[in-house]
């Protein structure tokens, strides 16, 4: 309680400290060439140098995002929305690369909630060539595409013991949104079937399913509700998949209320979230980690328009599992716990926008043979735009994870991914990025590391197709003697997209 109390005051501080310093931040949102007026900023670039080539994009760039603001709405899809970090910065999970756009989608319903958004001239990693139109299905606005490709790896299965072998892909990727007046309702369906031709057993599918619903109720108030499901495979050198075939089944609730009263808005919310692992080709879970975590959450967030305004956030944690004598020692793994976390959120726009946040998280165990699962906690997700050209973005994240290892209360991963990407024309875009994750057992002396990068590019070659490439490496070290492994592998395909 006296945590919750010391947060709720260092919040009223910050959102006080915010308001006092907006005036004098003002000058951040955005630089000397973007508080000029465009005409005399083309009309001097023009002057200085007619044959910088850099100098004349931006321009037609320019031109280009003020007829886009309502095609890069549409692309980011708060269904589909990339929060902390997943795809280069994950850990345990075989998961494909997430769309760069998913983290501005992300970004976006953060700022959303202060009446603000992603600024049109930033730069959303897509090709404009081949810009997705979609088509109309009643209220709806549908987006659908599908990438195939093929490639090699010299390890399919991603073990110290794993041998080279060819390799092709298909993720179809369908988005849907509403054209609502007042409220809105996003879906994403979209998956990814990794097959290995010398090596079946090691193919990697994946699916993810989510629907997001926003109900403006007033003025004042409004709701959000949403439902996802996730299905991946489990990392073949994980101490937790023996078998080396875990599939992972995740099934999310979410269901939130925000109410603006002066210059706090106050969001009341509840998770529930449902995981279950299954091996092979079983369809129901039978492992003792199959289990049920619920959450309810309150947030503050300060409303006073200022580029940095602070936030606290405290929820309420209780995990039951589906069997309380998961293993030989008949150890009762069901918690209750609470997180704390307090942060800043940034509307530096077009330049900076997003949030960053940190605090503490704990979940005390049943058993009294087992630790809590506790330790700091993060999460961010950031939008960085140097130029109308170039977009940065970065996450972190932090997941508590179940365990049925004997004297161990679980695991905790921090993880984190730097993606850049740069459009050349409007034909051909270039991406890079870097992941890491670190994954601790507490109560086994056990540790993970896995270091991801990413090199990409993609060349429109019609309206409809696009020709893509990518390289990725990865380094996997670990604590258990024999795991560690290291795996490179090169793709190349065509996208096809309405």
């Amino acid at each position: 309680m006296s945590r919750l109390i010391c947060l709720t005051v260092l919040f009223l501080l910050l959102q006080g400290y915010s308001l006092a310093a907006q005036e004098s931040m003002s000058d951040l949102r955005g630089s000397v060439e973007d508080q000029a007026a465009p005409d005399e900023s083309a009309a001097g670039a023009g002057a200085a140098d007619p044959t910088n080539e850099l100098q004349r994009r931006e321009s037609v760039y320019e031109l280009q995002n003020r007829d886009r603001v309502d095609g890069l709405r549409s692309t980011l899809n708060a269904a589909a929305a990339e929060r902390g970090s997943t795809g280069l910065g994950t850990a345990g999970r075989v998961t494909p690369i997430r769309s760069f756009s998913d983290r501005l989608s992300a970004v976006r319903e953060i700022v959303a909630g202060r009446g603000g958004g992603i600024d049109a001239t930033v730069f959303d990693g897509e090709t404009t060539f081949d810009e997705a139109q979609g088509f109309r299905v009643g209220a709806f606005t549908i987006t659908p595409e599908v990438t195939v490709s093929g490639g090699w790896t010299d390890n399919a299965a991603g073990t110290s013991t794993g041998t080279s072998s060819r390799l092709y892909r298909i993720a179809p990727d369908i988005r849907g949104t509403s054209n609502w007046s007042r409220h809105q309702l996003d879906f994403a369906l979209r998956g990814s079937f990794v097959g290995y031709p010398e090596q079946p057993s090691q193919n990697d599918p994946s699916l993810t399913a989510s629907t997001t619903l926003k109900l403006d109720l007033s003025a004042s108030t409004s709701a959000t509700a949403g439902l996802a499901y996730t299905f991946s495979r489990e990392d073949a050198s994980s101490v937790e998949n023996i078998s080396g075939d875990n599939n992972v089944h995740e099934l999310t609730g979410t269901l939130g209320f925000t109410r603006d009263v002066g210059l706090v808005s106050a969001t009341l919310g509840t998770d529930v979230d449902r995981t279950t692992y299954t091996t092979g080709g079983s369809s129901s879970g039978t492992s003792g980690r199959d289990n049920t975590l619920y959450s309810a959450n309150l947030r503050l967030q300060g409303r006073g328009g200022a580029i940095f305004e602070p936030f606290a956030v405290g929820s309420l944690l209780l995990r039951r599992f589906d069997n309380t004598c998961s293993d030989a020692l008949c150890e009762d793994r069901n918690a209750n716990g609470y997180e704390l976390r307090g942060g800043v959120t940034i509307a530096a726009s077009p330049k900076l926008t997003g949030e960053i946040s940190g605090g503490w998280r704990i979940e005390d165990l049943k058993d009294n043979r087992l630790d809590a699962l506790q330790g700091a906690v993060f999460d961010g997700s950031l939008v960085w735009s140097p130029s109308r050209l170039t977009t940065v973005t970065a996450g972190l994240s932090t997941s508590f994870e179940t365990t049925d290892i004997d004297y161990a209360s679980g695991s905790i991963i921090y993880s984190g991914d730097l993606r850049a990407a740069h459009s050349f024309s409007d034909r051909f875009v270039g991406e890079a990025g870097v992941g890491y994750s670190y994954r601790t057992y507490q109560g086994a002396p056990i540790q993970e590391n896995s270091l991801t990068g990413f090199v990409g590019m993609t060349y429109a070659v019609t309206r409809n197709i696009a020709f893509e490439t990518q390289y990725n490496y990865t380094t996997y070290d670990t604590t258990v003697a024999g795991s560690d492994y290291t795996r490179n592998s090169i793709e190349a395909g065509f996208r096809f997209r309405h």
